[in-house]
């Protein structure tokens, strides 16, 4: 059983502070690195690739991980099935700063993802079904909107929920706070606390005020254990926390935050004005890198917060440009490889990227043929070429592939749409083409 076989190479559920997963992978913070067997991780048959990165160790698995991350949870004991799974650690490992930021960043955003997409893809549907005929003013439509700009609306409290959890702090005291801002303080120019006029702040939509937030709840509510008498914690120090952390919100937080996640947003815009092609080919050739080490979440708030600012993201181009390129270069892999299990892995890899996620792609050929990864990556960085040059927009957040291209149907025409399926064709060719002219070495 390839659970049993994970937890024993991991070092045991002693060794394991908490684990998670996302599309592909299982994310586990351990407490005692040195223990873990990863080379006999990687030499697992259902294993594609392992990485520690982050203060993260990642096992990629492919579409399958979440039925596998089931079988863990059994194996560990814990009843809660949730997405994120805690377990008390018995010693702290010691990590760079960048590694806990990214760790922390990293754990807030990947059990949003299911939100974030799920909420993204009806705004894509409902975007084909108007082209088709459906009216906006139509019941079905108004409803289904509805529903999917709650996703996004109050995406700030799923993030304060999971933030919370991932500092181990009360991600319900986090998740009230989030949600009193979002319902009650949002945009409000009439309100004032102390005295003292409260900012004008958009919290709808924007995660960055939450992310600054939850850190300082941690400390907060450890000092207050410290101070209160115990027997005091659950009446008195849930109401002296509020007390602390609606100011520093609504004053501090917030408009931090949003001056942060405006900056941020105009910057985007101004790389697309000024130099628009150079820096999405970038991106886009640096992808494959960044899906590597597990880094690629950290886009995921700056997507956010460009569609919260702004309706639409830039910077999801990069990713247009990449998984097809790294589709296109599987497929030449299974086209040009002699090995059955080369051809194997090659064409069903493809059609996994096309449909879904990259990862059995970029782990099960690419990266372990070496060539077909950076032919995979100089194709990116063309199609990146393209789509900066005509500054391709998602009007949505969701992984590109062939079932998600609906995310590119917005603004007065369909222009965009069709500028997003050239970036992905030019990447796709390009991908196959350099990779089958470079050829690759398969021993």
């Amino acid at each position: 059983m390839v659970a049993e076989k994970i937890l024993e190479f991991v070092g045991g559920k002693e060794n394991i502070q908490n684990f998670t997963h996302c599309a592909t992978r299982l994310r586990f913070n351990i407490d005692d690195e040195k223990i873990v067997k990863q080379t006999e991780l990687s030499n697992l048959k259902e294993v594609l690739g392992v990485v520690n990165k982050g203060g993260q160790l990642q096992i990629i698995i492919g579409p399958s991980v979440e039925k596998l991350y089931h079988e863990m949870t059994q194996l560990v004991g814990v009843a809660n099935k949730n997405i994120d799974v805690s377990i008390e650690s018995k010693k702290e490992t010691k990590k760079s700063n960048f590694d806990k930021v990214l760790a922390y960043i990293s754990g807030a955003i990947q059990p949003t993802l299911a939100v974030i997409i799920g909420a993204g893809m009806i705004n894509a549907i409902l975007s084909v079904s108007v082209l088709l005929g459906l009216s906006k003013e139509s019941g079905t439509y108004v409803a289904w909107s509805t529903l999917a700009n709650v996703g996004f609306t109050f995406l700030p409290v799923f993030v304060a929920f999971s933030a919370a959890r991932k500092m181990n702090t009360n991600e319900y005291i986090a998740a009230f706070l989030s949600l009193a801002m979002v319902f009650g303080f949002n945009q409000k120019s009439d309100l004032s606390m102390f005295g003292v006029a409260l900012p004008n702040i958009k919290f709808a939509n924007s995660i960055i005020p939450v992310l600054l937030m939850v850190p300082v709840l941690y400390y907060v509510d450890r000092l207050i254990m410290k101070i209160i008498p115990s027997a005091t914690h659950f009446t008195i120090k849930p109401l002296i926390t509020i007390i602390i952390m609606a100011p520093l919100m609504l004053f501090i937080f917030g408009p931090s935050g949003a001056f942060v996640g405006t900056l941020l947003a105009n910057m985007c815009i101004w790389l697309m004005d000024k130099i628009g092609s150079i820096a999405m080919a970038i991106l886009a050739l640096l992808h494959p890198i960044t899906v590597m080490f597990g880094m690629q979440y950290l886009f995921t708030p700056l997507m956010v917060n460009e569609v919260a600012q702004t309706g639409s993201s830039f910077l999801l181009g990069r990713a247009l440009a990449a998984n097809f390129a790294m589709a296109g270069a599987a497929l030449a892999v299974g086209v040009k490889a002699k090995k059955i299990e080369n051809k194997s892995v090659g064409f069903s890899s493809c059609v996994t990227a096309l449909l879904s996620v990259t990862e059995p792609a970029l782990y099960g050929c690419l990266i372990r043929l070496r060539k077909p990864l950076i032919s995979a990556c100089a194709a990116a960085g063309i199609s990146g070429i393209f789509i900066g040059l005509f500054k391709v927009q998602a009007f949505a957040i969701a992984s590109p592939n062939l079932l998600s291209m609906p995310i590119f149907i917005g603004g007065t025409s369909m222009l965009n749409f069709f500028l997003a399926c050239g970036g992905a064709a030019i990447g796709f060719g390009m991908g196959f083409i350099i990779t089958y002219l470079v050829g690759f070495k398969e021993d």
